[in-house]
Formats: C-alpha cells, sequence, structure tokens
C-alpha cells in the first residue's frame, strides 16, 4: 500500500483513539458530583450575559459592549456543551480497521 495511505491511516487510528479516550473521560466528568455544581453556576452566568443582551441598548456604545457580552456568552455555551456533544459523538464514531503490526502507542 502506499506510504501516504498508510500514514493516514495510521493518524485515523490515533485520532480515534483519542475520541474515544475524551469521551470516556467526558462520561466520568459529568457524572461527578462536582459537574452539577458548575453547571448550576455556568448555567446561570449565562442567563445573566442573556439578560444583557435582551435589554435595550441605550447607547452605541452599549451596543458595541453588547458584542463583547454575546461573544462571552457564546464561549461559556461551547464550553458547556462540549461534554455532551463529544458524548453523543462517540456514538456515531466509525472505528478505523486496526492492523496490528502497526500499532503506535499514543
Amino acid at each position: 500500500m502506499d506510504q501516504r495511505i498508510e500514514d493516514l491511516l495510521r493518524e485515523a487510528r490515533k485520532a480515534d483513539r483519542i475520541d474515544r479516550e475524551r469521551a470516556d473521560a467526558f462520561v466520568s466528568l459529568v457524572k461527578h458530583p462536582g459537574w452539577d455544581m458548575y453547571m448550576e453556576i455556568l448555567n446561570a452566568k449565562i442567563q445573566m450575559l442573556a439578560d444583557q443582551v435582551l435589554a435595550p441598548a441605550a447607547s452605541i456604545d452599549a451596543l458595541v459592549g453588547m458584542e463583547y457580552v454575546k461573544g462571552a456568552m457564546s464561549g461559556l455555551i461551547m464550553a458547556r456543551d462540549i461534554p455532551s456533544v463529544t458524548i453523543a459523538a462517540k456514538a456515531e464514531l466509525q472505528p478505523v480497521k486496526e492492523d496490528d503490526d502497526d500499532e503506535e502507542p499514543v
């Protein structure tokens, strides 16, 4: 087989293992009691920012400030959702065919 194809398959297997390890780690993370506490605080902060965005802007400066608020809110939402999205995606992962002779440690 072409060396480039072998290299791509090796990288795909490595990425597959990493994705599965992350999903497993996130499952443990969201089962931890501290996760619910973290989510409660995070969701309260997101709601606070959403309330600011929904309030009318009193000036152009306030309108520009809302762009910062929207960006911060978006970042918090992404941080909140990464574990659940990663866990959900694990079910859809298609394993790359394993070759025993070229297995690399991660």
